[in-house]
């Protein structure tokens, strides 16, 4: 039984090392693209940018861990079911749950390994990823803006300009946007030169040859007034609420964070709703289990097609994958409404997976 075991533990390993490291090498490279991409800052020193990339390593192998291990399990047993290898096992007096112990301990460990990272580490490289991206954008501006395309990262406001050159930018559109979401003015200007005043925290452009529009709060077209013309303008873009770093932000919260606000809403009650926080409390705990979920509805499933072809393994694990995170969205979207119960809701995808699985090893152990 030793000798399967680790034939077992070999065959799964490495294919699941290899999985996870080709997994999260693409997503990173992605990442990593995406951030310079949006910061748009050529200068950005090579220690920057590989301490951007690090610090998104610990949200991605809290994906790629569990596709990872249930990619590897469907290939495996799927193959071994293919080449009849259970059916030989089943003959020598071997039940199926001495064959999958050893993947059932390896989800569980791993299960352990995806806690420490969704629970602690995960959210600390957050809350520094986001400090670095607010230092970089304190240090240069303009790695705001990106030409032809509009900008929108500046809460009420979005840019629009063709080219960029230093602090200058041609052919510039702005458009202020109030607290509902309606357009409220209208600016166009040649071109404008952009300043950044720390002390007020706002952005300073000098509009040339400018025009302004004010649209009325209905959003009547027809009300549109036509303001300020003139050779030169200034107009101030506040920054404050994006370079608010918000303290009691979820995503930044450890778990131990999280428990300190529940249990002071418990002793001082107050007008903030504590739904959101028990949601994302809960919502750490299943996630982490999510290794172990997708084992136990993937063993079955693989023994059970005997299919040795790996393009099955790989697209019953992205539907699998997909349907389960897919389900876990539904109770981050309720977070917010405590009457729905967001916070046993987000459990659903485990116990749903989790009762087709153990019904699918029942099955697949009466064969």
């Amino acid at each position: 039984m030793n000798l399967i075991h680790q034939y077992i533990y070999r065959e799964v390993l490495i294919l699941t090392a290899a999985i996870v490291g080709v997994l999260t090498f693409l997503l990173v490279a992605v990442t990593l693209f995406r951030t310079l991409s949006s910061l748009l800052y050529t200068d950005l020193p090579m220690y920057l940018a590989v301490k951007l990339m690090f610090l998104g390593v610990p949200l991605i192998l809290t994906l790629t861990i569990p596709a990872g291990l249930l990619a590897a399990v469907m290939i495996v047993f799927g193959r071994m079911s293919s080449d009849r290898e259970l059916v030989a096992l089943k003959a020598a007096g071997i039940g199926l749950a001495p064959i999958v112990a050893p993947v059932m301990l390896m989800a569980v460990a791993l299960s352990g390994i995806d806690y420490l990272l969704i629970a602690y580490t995960v959210p600390q490289c957050q809350k520094q990823f986001n400090s670095m991206k607010h230092e970089i954008v304190t240090k240069n501006p303009m790695a705001l803006l990106s030409p032809q395309e509009i900008v929108d990262k500046i809460p009420g406001w979005k840019i629009l300009f063709e080219t960029k050159q230093g602090n200058e930018l041609d052919d510039v559109q702005l458009w202020q946007i109030d607290d509902t979401g309606h357009l409220s003015r209208a600016l166009r200007a040649s071109r404008a030169v952009v300043d950044l005043d720390l002390e007020h925290q706002q952005l300073v452009l000098k509009l040339v040859h400018g025009r302004e529009d004010d649209f009325p709060s209905g959003g009547d077209m027809a009300g549109v007034h036509s303001g300020v013309h003139g050779e030169e303008m200034a107009e101030t873009v506040s920054l404050n609420t994006f370079y608010d770093k918000v303290q009691r932000k979820l995503a930044w919260m450890t778990v131990s964070d999280i428990w300190d606000i529940i249990y002071a809403m418990k002793s001082n009650p107050s007008t903030e709703q504590p739904s959101p926080y028990l949601t994302e409390l809960q919502a750490r705990v299943s996630f982490s289990i999510t290794t172990f979920t997708f084992i136990v509805v993937g063993l079955p499933l693989a023994i059970q097609t005997q299919r040795r072809e790996t393009s099955f393994g790989v697209i019953a694990t992205g539907l699998i994958v997909l349907l389960y995170y897919v389900l876990g969205q539904i109770g981050h979207a309720l977070k917010a409404h405590a009457g729905f119960y967001p916070e046993l809701i987000i459990w659903v995808p485990n116990f749903l997976f989790q009762t087709v699985g153990f019904y699918l090893f029942y099955l697949a152990n009466r064969k």
